[in-house]
């Protein structure tokens, strides 16, 4: 499972060969990486990447995913903050160019302070690819007047005999969830940083203990100013 972190982030080109099981795991701390990569599945690939963005600065980030044989698949997770002043675009896009391929975006991310984030992409399903499937979920959190979030995930869906969905949302915290961890004795504040705790963790079971630990005081320390 190759991991890439902060400067070890460039672009790349990867193939996953047929029947191969292929995990990319991508974490950053320090600067936020101007990087694409590209992705090649064959028949019954599948591939299964993760990027965990704790970095400050701006750039766009870009994976696009080739489901080039039947039966490949591929998911991409991504958790991250944008703080500061930093300005971060994060693009993912599926091509689905065989029959019977899936693919699954999830993308969850806060902007604090003066950070800009930006979730786009698309998931393309061709012509006479039947039996596919794509689904693209992004949500950003925005917490201060000067914060950005911008989610735009774009399905292009050229054959009938498919499963598409995709959901998008920006906007602040959830009034009636942060009212019921209120109403349970939890001041407002640690209320905030539990909700913004839920909202970033799940991206912690994509990594080893060393990453993961690393990745968890990141967002504890991001959190602390929400």
């Amino acid at each position: 499972m190759p991991l890439f972190v902060d400067e070890q982030i460039k672009d790349l080109e990867i193939e996953v060969s047929e029947g191969e099981n292929y995990a990319l795991r991508l974490a950053s701390f320090s600067s936020f990486p101007n990087a694409k990569i590209h992705v090649k599945v064959q028949n019954n690939g599948v591939f299964d990447g993760a990027f965990a963005d704790f970095s400050s600065g701006k750039g766009t980030f870009n994976i696009v995913v080739e489901l080039l044989g039947e039966g490949a698949k591929s998911t991409w997770r991504y958790a991250g903050i944008s703080s500061g002043d930093s300005n971060k675009n994060v693009t993912c896009s599926v091509e689905h160019l065989a029959p019977s391929t899936e693919a699954e975006v999830a993308q969850n991310g806060i902007a604090t302070e003066k950070g800009k984030l930006s979730f786009l992409g698309t998931s393309h399903i061709h012509k006479g690819m039947a039996g596919s499937s794509t689904g693209q979920k992004a949500k950003i959190i925005v917490f201060d007047p000067e914060a950005f979030g911008k989610c735009m995930p774009v399905l292009r869906i050229d054959e009938n005999d498919v499963s598409a969905s995709h959901s998008a949302i920006v906007g602040k915290l959830s009034e009636e969830q942060l009212f019921y961890l209120l109403s349970r004795g939890i001041d407002r504040d640690s209320a905030k940083r539990l909700m913004t705790l839920g909202h970033l963790k799940p991206i912690l079971a994509h990594f080893d203990e060393a990453t993961s630990s690393r990745i968890q005081n990141r967002i504890e320390e991001g959190i602390l100013h929400v």
